[in-house]
């Protein structure tokens, strides 16, 4: 798709994401129904599947609001369990981390839209992330993974992830870091750790959600990221129900 147009409906901004013109929703529809189809069709490769339809749904949860998604997502419910267990199994082969993140990214994207609940944290999440921070892997890997790791609780094993050193030992409130996602995933980490108020760490966030538009276009993060970044900090600092999470992100983003 072509990013060469101007105003409002511009790429890498909100007003563009949202925008008829670039069709991102309609695109989702499309593929979650054309994918979804499919893996009900091949239930004993729930993996290839799933892994495919993470950022679609993502996307569907940020664009559309939670109902649309969760309404989408919710005959795919029964693939959750065999996929994440079928990507532990193969989690030491080819391309496993990746592929093994990517299916609990579908599965992040059920839950903050209230189709799944506690599937995430049942999952061998926390085996998978120690096993990929003892390896050099990408930043982009390693940064969504931070962003999982806040999310179980496991603020300094996001900091491992991520890298930067020990976490400190206080919050500094109102910080905000631009297109500095590690900054980002540490500031998040750290206010778990030290039981920082959401309130703290919101110009953080809303740093984070308005660069969100020109990291994806530069692909340097993308739906599935942003939903495991709102899970963060609504539900993880904020004390947010998970299934809260799509919808309050869908009114935050969405242009008035």
């Amino acid at each position: 798709m072509s990013d060469d147009v101007t105003g409002a409906s511009s790429p890498g901004t909100w007003d563009g994401l949202f925008s008829s013109d670039w069709g991102e929703a309609a695109h989702a529809r499309e593929l979650m129904k054309r994918f979804g189809a499919m893996a009900l069709a091949k239930p004993n490769t729930p993996v290839t599947h799933l892994r495919t339809l993470a950022d679609v749904l993502a996307s569907l949860v940020v664009l559309t609001g939670a109902e649309e998604a969760r309404a989408a997502a919710e005959p795919l419910m029964s693939l959750c369990a065999p996929a994440l267990g079928q990507a532990g199994r193969t989690f030491d082969s080819l391309d496993p981390p990746r592929v093994a993140i990517q299916v609990l990214s579908f599965v992040n994207a059920a839950e903050v839209c209230g189709a799944a609940r506690g599937l995430v944290e049942a999952s061998p999440a926390k085996a998978w992330l120690e096993a990929i921070a003892a390896k050099k892997r990408d930043d982009l890997l390693l940064y969504r993974c931070g962003l999982v790791a806040v999310c179980l609780g496991e603020p300094e094993l996001a900091a491992k992830l991520v890298g930067g050193g020990k976490l400190p030992a206080t919050l500094a409130p109102g910080e905000s870091f631009g297109f500095n996602v590690q900054g980002f995933v540490r500031y998040l980490a750290t206010a778990m750790n030290v039981g920082a108020d959401s309130e703290a760490v919101r110009p953080a966030w809303e740093s984070f959600v308005e660069g969100f538009p020109k990291n994806k276009a530069a692909e340097r993060a993308s739906w599935s990221d942003l939903l495991w970044a709102a899970r963060a900090y609504f539900a993880g600092v904020g004390g947010r129900p998970v299934a809260r999470v799509g919808e309050s992100l869908h009114a935050r983003v969405k242009p008035v």
